[in-house]
């Protein structure tokens, strides 16, 4: 079986924190990219399963991220705080802020079933 691995591209530490352990709990590697560039530079590195992605970091938007992850057969699921902002980002996988770590779990399962 191959293993799962999660890119989560998210600046508060705290919620990063919280979805990287959730994920490592359930046998999915996971990575944080703080902002990016920083994801960006992994993505050229690494491949990954999934990408979990908030829509307001540090360096600007996203979009530049998403189309390069999406490029690489990478999953893509879209986490804001402005429902209206993740409208924009349909038909991709969507989480509104705050969510619970079960409905999280839910999606990455919808993605990647192997999770």
């Amino acid at each position: 079986m191959t293993q799962i691995s999660a890119l989560i591209v998210e600046d508060e530490a705290t919620i990063a924190d919280l979805v990287a352990t959730m994920l490592e709990t359930n046998g999915i590697h996971a990575t944080i990219s703080p902002d990016v560039a920083d994801a960006m530079r992994r993505i050229g590195d690494t491949r990954f399963t999934l990408a979990l992605v908030d829509l307001t970091l540090p360096d600007g938007d996203p979009d530049g991220f998403i189309a390069a992850a999406q490029a690489q057969g990478c999953h893509v699921i879209v986490m804001s705080g402005d429902p209206d902002r993740l409208a924009g980002y349909a038909p991709l996988p969507l989480l509104e802020k705050p969510f619970r770590m079960k409905a999280l779990l839910e999606q990455v399962r919808q993605v990647a079933p192997a999770a």
